[in-house]
């Protein structure tokens, strides 16, 4: 399938009145899928293009490298962004596209390992706090709470109930929160008692009771940057509410 844009001549350029035009695509199923830039059309034209292209930024102000490879989701922000409007952007073919992310190419048990470690990883050094709002912690969490999501529609349906989901995760996510603390000692310590969310040991039931947090807070999530938003504040605050770090002080 093809993500493509057609280019018109800048008015400001000398070949404006041949209104002459650059197709540039990227040959990809999903928004997410990298491939390199193609480009079709007049050489000055292309030129031109290229050109103007590598100093507009991507997703989430990604770099837009025109020799290298990039998303969809990248194209479409350098296409959207003012560098660009002199070349009139129109998306005239690959709208589909931006609907569809990849599918998660890990095994069922290869994803409960991935949202293990990364739930011990927010756990740790993410969710307290809680991040500012805004920041650049806050939208790389967004980003990767988007993706967690994505991932978890295709993992959840393995497990009837709630409890089953959060019993296959407990036992991977104790191990995971004992080795993140152990590797990011610095960072763990380093934070208030009363802001660490958990111990860095839970017991088996403690452990079933964070993950039972993590299952029901990601089943009710709503789709988009808002849901994810809504989401870091749940999770935080239900985390709190188990009370762990205060029993281990008791």
């Amino acid at each position: 399938m093809m993500f493509r844009y057609r280019l018109s001549t800048p008015p400001s350029s000398p070949f404006a009145r041949f209104k002459k035009y650059v197709l540039v695509w990227l040959e990809v199923e999903y928004r997410d899928q990298r491939a390199r830039l193609q480009f079709e059309g007049p050489t000055p034209l292309v030129t031109d293009a290229r050109r103007t292209l590598s100093k507009a930024t991507g997703y989430r102000e990604r770099e837009i490298n025109v020799d290298g490879t990039l998303t969809p989701l990248d194209l479409h922000a350098a296409m959207s962004s003012a560098i660009m409007q002199p070349f009139d952007p129109k998306l005239v073919e690959g709208e589909s596209v931006l609907m569809h992310q990849s599918p998660p190419k890990l095994t069922g048990e290869e994803l409960t390992r991935s949202f293990a470690t990364r739930f011990a990883l927010w756990l740790v050094s993410a969710l307290p706090g809680p991040v500012k709002v805004r920041s650049y912690e806050w939208e790389h969490l967004i980003e990767g709470l988007q993706g967690t999501l994505f991932e978890w529609s295709f993992w959840r349906p393995e497990y009837p109930s709630e409890k089953e989901a959060a019993i296959a995760l407990s036992v991977p996510l104790a191990k995971a929160l004992a080795h993140e603390t152990a590797r990011i000692k610095d960072v763990y310590e380093s934070l208030p008692v009363d802001q660490r969310l958990v111990p860095p040991s839970l017991t088996p039931e403690e452990a079933q009771q964070v993950a039972n947090v993590f299952v029901e807070a990601l089943d009710t999530a709503a789709p988009g940057d808002d849901g994810a938003a809504a989401l870091i504040v749940r999770l935080h605050e239900k985390l709190l509410a188990l009370g762990l770090m205060s029993r281990k002080e008791t």
